[in-house]
């Protein structure tokens, strides 16, 4: 079966905020696509009006939706019931779609369909993730540490449970069992949403190197502080207790990954460190009180509740 009558069908879903000019700049990418887009969806999670007039006035057949305001992981999660295409991406407004981005994701996806269809390769699905490049260095996906912090690089062959976010085409079909937890502040949702699809939920995640597209920073992003250091903890401590199913190993990483937060605060700010410290506690405690989120596991092609 040739590999042509297998092509996906991407959703470019874009999240913004208060920046129609770089909204204007990934949309124009979008179009310079050599593989068009299925679908293009804008989530505005904008204070102002400014980028809705530009919607209107300039791109008024891209759907455009109000976003809900409450951080990157709710402002995703906004497209996720409209999305129509069988593969998703999602990109920002400091996001350019490189110009055959999707032309070699496609190939790749066609590719794994067809080796699906006889019987020769793996029945579980596949992520595909590029490099970001930003200012001539290539971000790529990275490894967390012990403590949760991605900083190490994978080794040849290893298994890859992050990704780059918006570098990174999923099945559209993954969402409707999982979601961005939007409790999750510094990235970290993005994280989780890897380790849960890799390590609870069967898929595979691909490294395409020569997919890149690029990132062109803005203004400086919000320093999520106490909640991004409450995110890390949460979601590692997640990762160990619910994804690899390893208790033990997630009850000694609780404790120090509280005693090298407080550590961390007190070296940086002295006795002003521990009000950090708590701030930090606080909202950890309120994840883990929290409601468990509704998920499921999509191992073997079957759906069970977690």
């Amino acid at each position: 079966m040739p590999a042509s009558t297998s092509l996906p069908s991407f959703s470019l879903c874009i999240c913004t905020r208060n920046h129609p000019a770089g909204l204007r700049r990934a949309l124009h990418s979008a179009f310079a696509s050599s593989v068009p887009p299925h679908q293009l969806l804008v989530s505005d999670d904008s204070t102002n009006y400014d980028t809705r007039q530009m919607m209107r006035a300039e791109f008024p057949a891209v759907r455009y939706l109000e976003g809900p305001r409450r951080g990157n992981a709710a402002n995703r999660n906004r497209m996720l019931p409209v999305i129509t295409g069988s593969h998703v991406l999602f990109m920002d407004d400091e996001t350019v779609l490189g110009q055959t981005f999707l032309q070699q994701v496609a190939e790749r996806i066609a590719d794994d369909n067809v080796y699906r269809r006889v019987g020769t390769g793996g029945a579980t699905p596949l992520i595909v993730t590029g490099p970001s490049l930003s200012d001539g260095q290539k971000c790529k996906p990275k490894k967390s540490s012990f403590l949760g912090y991605p900083s190490l690089n994978y080794c040849h062959g290893e298994r890859l449970c992050s990704v780059v976010l918006h570098s990174t085409v999923f099945p559209s079909e993954l969402f409707r069992h999982v979601a961005f937890d939007e409790r999750l502040a510094g990235g970290y949702d993005v994280i989780d949403l890897a380790s849960h699809v890799v390590l609870d939920g069967g898929c595979r995640i691909e490294w395409l190197p020569s997919a890149a597209n690029q990132h062109i920073p803005g203004a400086e992003p919000l320093d999520a502080g106490h909640l991004a250091e409450a995110s890390r903890i949460y979601a590692t401590l997640h990762r160990y207790s619910h994804y690899q199913h390893r208790r033990v190993k997630a009850g000694i990483f609780l404790l120090l990954a509280l005693a090298h937060s407080l550590a961390s605060n007190l070296h940086r700010s002295g006795l002003h460190g521990a009000t950090a410290f708590c701030a930090t506690a606080r909202s950890l405690w309120a994840h883990l009180r929290s409601p468990a989120r509704a998920g499921i596991a999509i191992t073997s092609g079957t759906s069970a509740q977690t």
